[in-house]
């Protein structure tokens, strides 16, 4: 609102609601998606920006800040030959990990 130049009763014309209504949606800790979608269209700023995880989005409020991502476990069946097992190296670790 403040990078508008939108006050709340600027805000409250332009939902069609009183500005009381404003007031008290400011103040809640939570917002259902149609109100959250008739004031991103009032403000002309798409607030699902803000909760985008898609690597590719640049987001509004992160600049180009990168997402940081932890280690990950990969789990895949294979179904390997013994040629083929050997050829990976991993004889060894299969034979660790059964003892």
């Amino acid at each position: 609102m403040v990078e508008k130049l939108v006050t709340k009763a600027e805000l409250a014309r332009r939902l069609q609601v009183k500005p009381q209504s404003v007031d008290y949606m400011l103040t809640r800790k939570s917002i259902d998606t149609d109100t959250l979608y008739n004031v991103s269209k009032a403000l002309d700023y798409d607030f699902a920006l803000l909760y985008s995880i898609d690597k590719e989005q640049m987001n509004y409020d992160r600049g180009n800040e990168a997402y940081k991502l932890s280690t990950a476990k990969i789990l895949i069946e294979l179904e390997l030959k013994p040629d083929e097992i050997i050829k990976l190296n991993l004889r060894k670790k299969i034979s660790e990990l059964l003892r």
